[in-house]
């Protein structure tokens, strides 16, 4: 059972009449899981892998195991006309206990309060249960008041996040609807930037076009919102692949993470791999996302892009296989293994890998440009050359690549001057992708790498850019003390003398924040006293006054009439479970076996 407190928010079931309300209960789904990756402390799943166990009926505690979590979220959403209800349950997954349920009724209006209210009542029983988190309790901004609009920005998500050909598109159109529907709109007008350079890398839109678009919807975004933390992800990479403009591109993001995008890691990736040629600190980026997100194929197909870059080939074919594994007809991951296989040597395997992409391409694409890279590894250079000089390239880098491994500089160099001209996205890796060796001395290639003006770019600073958690991966935050000695004795004093006067665990509903009110003191900070101080998260200290009394009830010849369960739900204890689970974990013995010792 993983020891940090963890969460997987699986997809609310859509109960409304309309099928077409689908939309609205993932759009719920994944505004829970937003809101949640906001607390540092706790880990949780991404909504890719949490959404591959959509519609099926799979037990939690196998769907805790396979994600890595102790808590699982399951819940249901009806909408009808203006009212909307949710049914929300957090289960244990080591057990399959049921921690807290509850029901909400609401007025469509209120759907932006009710997301927090419902966010926040999660997290404080996870903390309850697992250990110490730090909880801001501000309400989100309400991004519209237009319900239509957000109903319109919905769809374009439910699609957007597909990512197909006819799904950008569609989605496209969604968030163009939100914006005219609310033109003050800003996380609309942000996902109307990031789909334009979708749009761009499907060849509906060309570069030049989709990128001046994408700046305009980020910059409006913006205007409207100076904290949208997508519209600054856009402009980071506007300003990395397309500006060329390095500085810009990093401070963009730095500014996308500091006001909260969460779950990204393509860009500091990219970032580090092709700029800074750190790439134990990109590949661990990506490993720290692949955690977060274990089934989506994408987080693996990004790690073994990462240990491709840093010429890892045996550790990059396992990721890649690894995303093969969730999804056997992945032609990216096919064509990427291809090549790996290429460069260490397994051909026919390799040209297996890269047929299968091509074919699943229909003979179109990037795999077809692979296969001639495999052939040129085997030595094939007669039969690749004329091949290369017949074929007819959208991107100018992808022949300089060929010629470059052929060790064919003039060629090279005058598809990569071609790539100059239209900003091809891959004249970023210039600067450090081993691929380009063969003619990297060359004075042409040196005129190119000036012209990129990589000299004017900064060394990376994780302090100055507010991205100080990528300099130390591996390492882990000691929790910051929230009160001083004098205080941790004045309050632990305090909790106990209210504990033990009034009897408050009797009460089987008593949560953290009731306690802390009573002692005058924040949740954040008696959270923190509990299980920093005293070693136990709320639940156990709690659970540990409810088996004294229990202790004490039961052996009253007074109580002989009454049964043990009975005595447990009268001494605070709300669940069979979680009373005989405590019990024997305190005195291994079961509730009976210990009643029968003690009396003799």
């Amino acid at each position: 059972m993983p020891s940090q407190a963890s969460i997987a928010v699986l997809p609310f079931m859509n109960m409304s009449h309309d099928a077409e309300n689908e939309y609205f209960a993932d759009g719920i789904t994944e505004e829970i899981i937003n809101a949640l990756t906001t607390i540092p402390e706790l880990k949780v799943i991404a909504r890719t892998s949490s959404f591959a166990f959509k519609g099926q009926h799979i037990d939690v505690r196998k769907v805790g195991n396979q994600l890595g979590v102790n808590t699982i979220l399951e819940g249901s959403v009806r909408k009808a006309r203006n009212r909307v209800r949710i049914t929300a349950q957090l289960i244990n997954t080591v057990d399959g206990t049921h921690l807290w349920s509850e029901n909400f009724d609401r007025e469509l209006d209120d759907i932006f309060a009710l997301q927090d209210e419902v966010s926040l009542l999660i997290a404080e029983k996870i903390r309850e249960n697992f250990g110490h988190l730090e909880i801001d309790e501000a309400a989100s901004k309400i991004p519209t008041k237009n319900i239509a609009a957000y109903e319109a920005f919905l769809k374009g998500s439910y699609f957007f996040k597909r990512k197909d050909f006819e799904d950008i598109q569609k989605a496209m159109g969604f968030f163009q609807k939100a914006v005219q529907l609310d033109p003050k709109y800003a996380e609309a007008h942000a996902f109307m930037g990031e789909t334009y350079l979708h749009l761009a890398g499907f060849g509906i839109m060309s570069t030049d076009e989709a990128h001046e678009k994408a700046r305009k919807a980020a910059q409006k975004a913006l205007q409207i919102n100076p904290k949208e933390a997508r519209a600054y992800k856009v402009l980071a990479y506007i300003h990395l692949f397309y500006d060329w403009e390095w500085d810009q591109a990093l401070a963009a993001y730095s500014q996308a993470v500091a006001c909260g995008l969460p779950n990204e890691n393509e860009f500091i990736s990219y970032y580090f791999i092709f700029l800074e040629k750190d790439f134990d600190l990109a590949i661990n980026v990506a490993k720290r996302v692949v955690e977060t997100d274990p089934l989506h194929i994408i987080t693996h197909w990004q790690l073994g892009l990462c240990y491709y870059f840093a010429a890892r080939h045996e550790e990059a074919l396992k990721a890649f296989n690894m995303a093969l594994s969730l999804d056997a007809n992945f032609g990216e991951a096919l064509r990427w293994k291809g090549l790996v296989l290429g460069y260490l040597g397994r051909f026919e395997e390799a040209i297996q890998a890269v047929e299968k992409a091509i074919e699943l391409s229909n003979g179109v694409g990037p795999a077809v440009m692979d296969k001639l890279i495999i052939r040129i590894l085997m030595g094939d250079k007669k039969m690749v050359v004329p091949v290369i000089e017949q074929t007819e390239y959208l991107d100018p880098t992808d022949p300089a690549m060929m010629y470059s491994l052929l060790n064919m500089p003039d060629e090279a160099i005058r598809y990569l001057q071609e790539g100059m001209k239209v900003r091809s996205v891959m004249m970023i890796t210039l600067k450090h992708f081993w691929i380009w060796n063969n003619i990297r001395h060359d004075p042409r290639f040196q005129t190119l790498y000036e012209q990129m003006n990589f000299s004017a770019q900064q060394p990376f600073n994780p302090a100055r850019q507010s991205l100080a958690h990528y300099a130390l991966p591996a390492a882990t935050t000691p929790i910051a003390a929230l009160l001083n000695a004098t205080e941790v004795q004045h309050f632990s004093a305090a909790l106990a003398e209210q504990i033990e006067k009034d009897q408050c665990f009797l009460d089987n509903n008593l949560s953290l924040r009731q306690l802390a009110e009573t002692i005058d003191l924040h949740p954040n900070k008696l959270s923190w006293l509990i299980n920093e101080q005293m070693g136990k998260n709320f639940n156990e200290y709690i659970n540990g006054y409810r088996l004294a009394y229990f202790q004490k009830k039961a052996l009253d010849p007074a109580n002989k009439h009454l049964t043990l369960l009975g005595i447990a739900y009268e001494s605070g204890f709300n669940s069979k479970s979680v009373f005989n689970d405590f019990f024997k974990k305190s005195t291994g013995m079961t509730p009976k076996q210990w009643v029968k010792r003690q009396r003799g």
